[in-house]
């Protein structure tokens, strides 16, 4: 091989080298966007030294990553499969409790590795006394994080035992 040769060589792998570069660059900080893990259930929340024990719904999120996120709200949605095929899912917005100190505060911006507790009232108002398929978290990138279904379902029959008869 020539001198040429190998020059041009040499610049047509290092042209590729910088264009898989390039694309994981944009794929890493445009494209992929961070996995939130929802918990959602009602919990009771245990204080030493008082009989007291509250019940509260509680959302967990947590950022496994890659890169920050922003949590903004949290929403509900009601979406059975006919009404997926319709396309006319019912969607709500949870203003989550300000008052409380032990709940985060939303707008909440989460590194990798951190998780935020909502806390919501529990109580015969609360919105498990609605039949909703889903409930989440939304973040800035406008992607809805939803928890398990199975998670809705028991905390729905819970407030159903709990509060069903008295509405």
């Amino acid at each position: 091989m020539e001198t040429a040769q190998i020059a041009i060589l040499i610049s047509v792998v290092s042209a590729c080298i910088a264009g898989i570069s390039l694309g994981w660059n944009i794929y890493r900080d445009v494209i992929i966007k961070p996995k939130v893990d929802i918990i959602f259930g009602v919990k009771m929340i245990v204080t030493p030294g008082s009989n007291e024990r509250p019940e509260y719904v509680i959302i967990t999120a947590t950022n496994f990553g890659p890169g920050a996120t922003t949590i903004s709200m949290i929403q509900v949605r009601y979406a059975p499969l006919w009404r997926r095929l319709l396309r006319k899912a019912k969607n709500a917005v949870i203003i989550h409790d300000y008052e409380n100190p032990l709940s985060g505060q939303l707008p909440s911006k989460l590194e990798v590795g951190d998780k935020i507790d909502l806390i919501l009232p529990y109580d015969e108002n609360c919105f498990l006394n609605e039949e909703w398929t889903h409930v989440g978290v939304w973040d800035y990138f406008g992607k809805s994080h939803w928890a398990k279904k199975r998670q809705l379902k028991e905390a729905r029959e819970r407030w159903l035992n709990d509060f069903g008869n008295q509405t």
